[in-house]
């Protein structure tokens, strides 16, 4: 029993007691191979030399995927803080707070343990989930209470996960309503179902991937709560780079140290008994609040490379900023080859992606700066010009959609980010992405320059000889040409996009054949210099067109060309 006005010590943890021990000293120059089997022999967790460590696991995983003679520090964490056996909890805190994964025990200069970033303490976003801003923030509020109550009375625990979290935290999900992610540690097929029994809508079941996706489903006064996919909670095994990985089910924490980033890591609980409790293992809030895109692991890029593309979006849609672990991770995904598991579709996937973004430009700039291009192909070159391009893409996009012009943001970048690479690079880029074989064609620059010089040179008599010239050109090319061209060309291209292009007749082709002309090519012929008498303003009315069909079919009759 304590005594009254009794002092008592107070007992401040050390890092020696927050550490474990099972931690080996290598040589930096080391392969992951050798470093490999010295940590087997000991039987260490991790390895570590100065101011790096790598988990034993990561060192096994690079190992069977061919890296085995990289050197072990291009697997592991660096410039890791190290402290003393006395340092005090707090001082570890901070560091850990501060961005570092795990941090070195050091005593005499020689690392002794290592304390890593998992024991974080877990908050509550009770508050935040329960401050619903009008009709959507109410109808997602009651979304997050049902489908917390139905998992419970089913026997699983069930989670708000990824952007969604991450939203609440930066005050972004009062202000819409965003799809919601949940993860249900059990049947998520099952819970999926019930969930649909209770908010209607269509269900749509991925079995072999163990998701669901809602959609249309309503609260009681019918208000929609946008779509909601449903998956359980796994953890995944990726058998080489690139590859879609193997799932199994797993823990909440599991799942969450299967995903991309740290500000993506986070789940909140829904189930009445833990409602609003944050679950973040990696600390993904204070990334959030320092706007940091940290990579969970060293090997998070080479395993899955289309992460680099996630990367690029977060990056330009939330202002993160990459921290050196990240850099350190996307050199070497870079250096490691072509990915051969990784498939075009994918790739291509990504960069639609990306053009979905309402900064989709400036995540294709972060891209580019950050060479991930090299992943359509090693020899793709970052140039001066192809900066520019991209910015001039950037330009014409807004006046097209500014003149309601329909325009495909993913192929104008993607003739942007090609234009500038040798025909044989840009070609292998395209077969990269699966695209189809026409778009090999399209993409030629020399022949946009052309186009745009002789734009450029023009002097029309009439609007309609622009359209003569660039009428034969398809889509791409003439986006070619206005990339590739100025002033008098781009002024052309976008009067015909805008006007030229879609110019028509009023007469019909069976009101020319009514009128004396055969059917046959002679029709079209008639059809073609009616568009363009419209076009350079010589006949606006029905009347003037019938009057000049009529003109024709007489010329015609008399030299007995009619057909």
């Amino acid at each position: 029993m304590a005594k009254p006005g009794h002092g008592y010590p107070q007992v401040v943890p050390r890092a020696e007691d927050l550490m474990h021990a099972r931690v080996v000293t290598v040589p930096h120059r080391w392969s992951v191979d050798r470093a490999l089997v010295r940590a087997r022999a000991a039987g260490a967790v991790m390895v570590a030399h100065a101011k790096a460590v790598a988990p034993t696991a990561d060192l096994e995983r690079a190992a069977a995927w061919g890296l085995g003679r990289l050197p072990w520090t291009d697997v592991a964490s660096t410039g890791v803080p190290a402290v003393s056996r006395s340092a005090d909890e707090i001082t570890v805190r901070r560091l850990l707070r501060g961005g570092a994964s795990v941090v070195l025990v050091r005593e005499r200069g020689r690392v002794v343990g290592a304390i890593d970033a998992s024991p974080r303490p877990h908050g509550s976003l009770t508050s935040r989930l329960e401050r619903p801003h009008g009709a959507q923030g109410e109808a997602r509020l009651w979304l997050l209470l049902t489908a917390g109550k139905l998992g419970e009375a089913q026997g699983h625990a069930v989670y708000a996960v990824g952007g969604f979290v991450r939203d609440l935290l930066l005050g972004r999900a009062a202000d819409h309503l965003p799809d919601i992610d949940l993860v249900i540690e059990g049947d998520s097929i099952a819970f999926g179902r019930r969930l649909a029994e209770e908010m209607g809508g269509h269900l749509v079941v991925h079995r072999a991937f163990g998701t669901a996706s809602l959609e249309g489903g309503a609260t009681p006064d019918g208000t929609g709560v946008g779509r909601v996919d449903i998956a359980m909670a796994r953890r995944e095994r990726y058998a080489r780079p690139g590859v879609l990985p193997e799932v199994s089910p797993a823990g909440i924490d599991e799942d969450l140290g299967r995903r991309d980033f740290s500000v993506n890591a986070m789940a909140v609980a829904l189930s009445p008994s833990a409602w609003g409790r944050l679950h973040d293992p990696f600390g993904g809030a204070d990334d959030v609040a320092a706007r940091r895109l940290r990579v969970l692991h060293p090997l998070s890029l080479v395993e899955d490379p289309t992460r680099i593309w996630r990367g690029g979006r977060y990056a330009a849609r939330l202002g993160l900023r990459p921290d050196a672990g990240f850099k350190r991770a996307l050199a070497l995904a870079l250096a490691v080859g072509e990915y051969p598991a990784l498939s075009g579709q994918r790739l291509r996937a990504e960069h639609a992606l990306v053009m979905d973004e309402s900064e989709p430009w400036r995540a294709l700039a972060l891209l580019l700066g950050w060479g991930a291009f090299r992943l359509w192909d090693p020899s793709y070159r970052v140039t001066v010009q192809g900066r520019a391009r991209l910015a001039s893409a950037r330009l014409f996009l807004r006046w097209a959609r500014d003149a309601h012009i329909a325009v495909d943001g993913a192929e104008l970048a993607l003739l942007a980010l090609l234009f500038d690479q040798s025909r044989p690079v840009a070609d292998r880029c395209v077969r990269r992405l699966t695209i189809a074989a026409g778009m090999a064609v399209r993409i030629d620059a020399a022949a946009a320059r052309a186009l745009a010089r002789r734009l450029a040179s023009l002097r029309p008599r009439r609007p309609s000889h622009v359209a003569e010239v660039l009428r034969p050109a398809g889509e791409s090319l003439v986006l070619g040409a206005w990339l590739a061209g100025e002033g008098k060309a781009r002024r052309h291209i976008e009067w015909f996009l805008r006007e030229g292009r879609a110019e028509r007749p009023i007469l019909s082709g069976d009101e020319v054949v009514a009128a004396g002309v055969s059917r046959g090519p002679l029709v079209g012929q008639i059809m073609a210099r009616l568009r363009d008498l419209r076009l350079d303003g010589r006949v606006r009315t029905i009347e003037q067109e019938r009057a000049a069909v009529a003109e024709w079919v007489q010329g015609l009759a008399t030299k007995g060309d009619l057909g």
